[in-house]
């Protein structure tokens, strides 16, 4: 049971910073990146190949490129640098003239030229078998299967904090308002003189960067990595999981991926069998659609809502009568107190 919820939650905190770099392009600025595992793939792929050394199977079993045997660490910067630039070439490339739907469409394509590329091409990384047989991280060859994953429970919770505090400095300076701006009314913001590919393409590749890290975490975690991973059903899962934590909020994110992916998903695996097996997949999928629509019906902010974010860290937030509730009161109730009234006499 308890290695049960230690891996839940490593994998819950592997997701969660996926989450929140896809918040950041989706709930900040707007964009429609339906692919943006494909971005994590790349992190996977190349934290493995540079870190797993020569095949320790024959060439006709796995064959990849580099065959690198760096450190860990390395592999890890270099998974998130990799998905980075690969997001870069593709806003400049292919989407930066693109908006909304169609921008997503085309994300969607360039997932799936990707996956087929990956398939069919063996030398690169040992096409549809995939990577296996990558090696554990820190001590794990030697520690038990709870330790490791202790290990990388530590490591991503580290790692997803400091997402957390990218993604909350991103909101709370002029930049992120702008990014806001933009996904609200983009003529709008072109009317400011706002640049609206220069904000976009960077939330995109910050967005990347965090994909490609936790990719290189889950990599670590699972030891295997094949093209079946990365379909466009996992980045629609991590976009369910932002609109139910709630779009635009890290915090609903990391909210949403933990309520959504891991908690939903693993209560689903407790329905009962009726005859035909499949139907226990099929009854979780129902299960979380169900979840999904009561969501969007009658809480479409998400459970936390961004509007929270504005109350988040301000002078006497949380401190009784001076917190964000008496502000908000204040703000609707057509009555002034006396010293208001006086206040704005003098004004």
């Amino acid at each position: 049971m308890l290695f049960f919820i230690v891996d839940l939650l490593a994998l819950g905190a592997i997701n969660s910073i996926m989450a929140v770099g896809l918040n950041l392009q989706y709930g900040q600025a707007g964009i429609l990146n339906f692919t943006y595992y494909t971005f994590v793939a790349i992190g996977a792929y190349v934290a493995a190949v540079t870190t797993m050394g020569k095949p320790k199977v024959p060439p006709s079993l796995e064959q990849y490129v580099l065959q690198w045997n760096l450190p860990w660490p390395v592999g890890l910067l270099l998974a998130g640098l990799v998905a980075g630039v690969a997001g870069l070439l593709l806003v400049l490339l292919v989407i930066r003239r693109l908006r909304s739907d169609y921008l997503a469409i085309v994300t969607v394509s360039v997932g799936f030229i990707l996956w087929n590329i990956v398939t069919n091409d063996i030398p690169l990384f040992n096409g549809a078998n995939g990577l296996f047989s990558i090696p554990y991280i820190l001590n794990g060859q030697t520690a038990s299967a709870i330790e490791y994953t202790v290990e990388i429970l530590a490591i991503s919770l580290v790692i997803l904090a400091a997402c957390v505090w990218v993604a909350r400095s991103i909101f709370r300076s002029p930049y992120g308002r702008v990014l806001r701006a933009i996904r609200e009314d983009e003529v709008v913001a072109a009317s400011f003189g706002k640049s609206l590919t220069g904000s976009r393409v960077g939330a995109f590749v910050i967005g990347c960067v965090m994909g490609g890290l936790a990719g290189a975490l889950l990599v670590f975690y699972l030891t295997a990595w094949n093209p079946a991973a990365f379909l466009a059903e996992e980045s629609f899962i991590l976009m369910a999981a932002i609109v139910i934590g709630g779009p635009g909020n890290y915090w609903g994110a990391v909210l949403g991926t933990f309520v959504f992916v891991e908690f939903l998903t693993e209560i689903a695996r407790y329905f009962p069998n009726v005859g035909n097996g499949d139907l226990i997949g099929a009854g979780r999928a129902i299960f979380i659609g169900v979840v999904l629509i009561a969501v969007v019906r009658f809480r479409p902010e998400g459970l936390v809502p961004e509007r929270w974010l504005h109350w988040y860290g301000r002078p006497g937030a949380g401190a009784g009568p001076a917190g964000p509730l008496r502000s908000w009161r204040r703000r609707r109730s057509p009555q002034l107190s006396a010293g208001d009234a006086q206040g704005t006499a003098d004004a």
